[in-house]
């Protein structure tokens, strides 16, 4: 049944969240004003607190509206597993240079804890988690020869990703993920395998 009263407009969320990007990347996360958004969206700021509880909250819910969800389907077979959920978070990654990549990098700089504590558990961690228990599944099918744990490598490889877009402005590849998948996965000729800490 139908609860009484004025049906929420479906296109809201949208507005609000294209005006806070927009707002995001032309001023900074510093400069942008509950108020503002108001005015630019249209939409009354009671509403606005109806769905998002504070500024940061809306700001951490829109980027992760652009960026769009980050989820898989485990299989049989971890390494193949492993070798999507690299492809789906660097994709995620590259395609955010035009989107959300500048905004995300300018709401690390901020020392609102609130801010810096959603946006971790609400964007980093899933992204994180989804790539350590990948990595976790091969090591324990021992097809992992590596010696560095799995979180560390995790880190390793999201930075390595984010500093080749953000730094040397060249996204990472398809074929280059599979060649690093692949140097984890094959020992060097002669090398001993190694078996990473969990």
């Amino acid at each position: 049944m139908t609860p009484p009263g004025r049906p929420r407009d479906p296109q809201i969320q949208e507005r609000v969240m294209t005006t806070t990007l927009q707002l995001l990347a032309d001023k900074g996360y510093a400069n942008v004003r509950i108020d503002e958004i108001v005015k630019l969206s249209g939409v009354a700021k009671t509403t606005i607190y109806r769905r998002w509880p504070s500024l940061p909250h809306l700001v951490v819910e829109t980027i992760a509206s652009t960026i769009g969800e980050r989820t898989m389907i485990q299989s049989d077979d971890p390494v193949s597993d492993l070798r999507l959920a690299c492809a789906m978070l660097v994709g995620s990654v590259n395609a955010g240079r035009d989107s959300w990549l500048a905004v995300a990098m300018d709401l690390h700089r901020q020392q609102d804890e609130t801010l810096r504590a959603y946006y971790r558990n609400r964007i980093v961690e899933p992204a994180r988690q989804l790539l350590v228990t990948a990595l976790r599944r091969v090591s324990v099918a021992g097809e992992l020869h590596c010696a560095v744990p799995c979180p560390d490598l995790a880190d390793l490889l999201i930075g390595g990703v984010i500093y080749r877009l953000v730094m040397l402005h060249e996204p990472i590849t398809q074929e280059q993920i599979d060649t690093i998948i692949d140097g984890l996965l094959t020992p060097e000729p002669g090398a001993s395998s190694l078996t990473p800490q969990n």
